[in-house]
C-alpha cells in the first residue's frame, strides 16, 4: 500500500466510523462526491488543502 492508498483508507475508515456517507462528506467539504471516492480508493492524491476540508467534521468544536 503505498501513501496515497493509505490517505484514502484513513479518510475511508475516519468517515464510516463517523457515520457520513461519501455524498455527506462531500457535502460537507464542498467537494464532488466523485472525489471522495476516488481519494479513498488511492486514485488521487488530495491536497493538503482537500485533507483539511475533508477532516473538517472530524474537528472538535
Amino acid at each position: 500500500m503505498n501513501s496515497i492508498e493509505s490517505i484514502g483508507e484513513s479518510i475511508r475508515i475516519l468517515r464510516l466510523k463517523n457515520g457520513f456517507s461519501q455524498e455527506q462528506l462531500a457535502l460537507s467539504a464542498g467537494v464532488n462526491t466523485s472525489y471522495i471516492g476516488q481519494i479513498e480508493r488511492g486514485e488521487k492524491n488530495p491536497t493538503i488543502k482537500i485533507i483539511e476540508q475533508i477532516s473538517f467534521p472530524w474537528r472538535s468544536p
